[in-house]
């Protein structure tokens, strides 16, 4: 079978199955190893762990196996992942829809190959500011795509989109994953000039024509993380304001933002809790209240890159309470 690698989360993934969103990558050894076996059914086995909703009525469940972990989706298959993450294998099942194949392993499938290898993954968007990582993670429809969109139009690079590996170390660092970004038409209009039917739906626009100016390639040192709280306005009149979190309600943050956070559950509990608390002892964690208004999100940009303009968030790493 042709194999392909390609460049994601700062590592290269060899595959059996062709992937289009994802750049090619040059021969050399590979993090990743895609494997593909075909099956008439789906059988589960290991410990369960938890599960999550896909879409719609379609889960995915996880599984703690003898020899590493599964991902068991409706729709798509089985996927293991070797103890050390470096081998996964897809038991495909007839008829799989290879763009949920695909959106599959880009998301869930990788974060689970990298938390096996020792990462630990935000469900998030990240920007890079003068080559340190930003990262806002909050709900569906919360404006995270939005933020970072006003961001990369002020001169931030896009550094990946609802996938973020943090890799450990004594300087936290993210990886970059896929620049892409989803937009609903009110904010693709006002950001990037998209046309939108004045009565029309509102819908998602996918953003993947950017520059390459404005996508970051590299490992960044992970600098602050900032949990969105759209309010209708804030008492000073301000676009925004950031509050900093202590290390136990910011741990608690990332792990109910981490992006396998309801399906490795259980046994795997204390795993993801131990790797939150480690990036909450070294990086910043905010609460951002922002107003949830498109006509000030280039203010609430431009104060985002004052707060992390060289040299300022240094003086502020250790100041904890409300930060202006």
């Amino acid at each position: 079978m042709t194999t392909r690698q390609y460049e994601v989360f700062g590592g290269t993934l060899r595959s059996e199955l062709p992937i289009e969103d994802l750049p090619d990558s040059a021969p050399g050894t590979p993090d990743w190893t895609l494997r593909v076996v075909d099956v008439a059914s789906i059988t589960m086995d290991g410990v369960p762990l938890g599960s999550d909703v896909v879409f719609g009525d379609t889960l995915v469940r996880g599984f703690r196996r003898a020899d590493g972990f599964g991902l068991v989706f409706d729709d798509t298959g089985r996927f293991d992942v070797s103890a050390d993450g470096a081998v996964i294998t897809w038991h495909r099942p007839p008829n799989a829809a290879m763009d949920s194949v695909q959106a599959d392993i880009t998301s869930r499938v990788l974060a689970l190959a990298l938390h096996a290898s020792g990462v630990f993954t935000l469900h998030a968007s990240a920007v890079s500011i003068d080559g340190a990582g930003v990262a806002f993670v909050a709900p569906k429809h919360h404006g995270k795509s939005t933020l970072c969109s006003a961001l990369v139009l002020a001169g931030a690079r896009a550094l990946s989109d609802d996938t973020v590996p943090v890799r450990p170390g004594q300087v936290p660092h993210l990886s970059p994953g896929l620049p892409r970004l989803r937009l609903w038409s009110d904010a693709a209009a006002r950001l990037f000039g998209r046309d939108r039917e004045a009565d029309g739906p509102m819908r998602k626009h996918l953003m993947d024509q950017l520059d390459e100016s404005r996508i970051e390639r590299r490992d960044v040192p992970f600098r602050a993380a900032y949990v969105l709280n759209p309010v209708a306005e804030l008492p000073d009149g301000a676009p925004a304001r950031r509050d900093r979190l202590d290390t136990v309600p910011a741990t608690m943050a990332l792990v109910m933002h981490a992006k396998l956070g309801s399906v490795l559950t259980g046994i795997e509990s204390p795993v993801v809790l131990s790797r939150a608390a480690d990036i909450a002892g070294l990086v910043p964690v905010y609460v951002l209240h922002i107003v949830r208004d498109l006509t000030v999100i280039d203010d609430v940009a431009k104060m985002l890159f004052d707060w992390h303009a060289p040299g300022s968030d240094v003086a502020s790493a250790g100041r904890q309470g409300r930060d202006q």
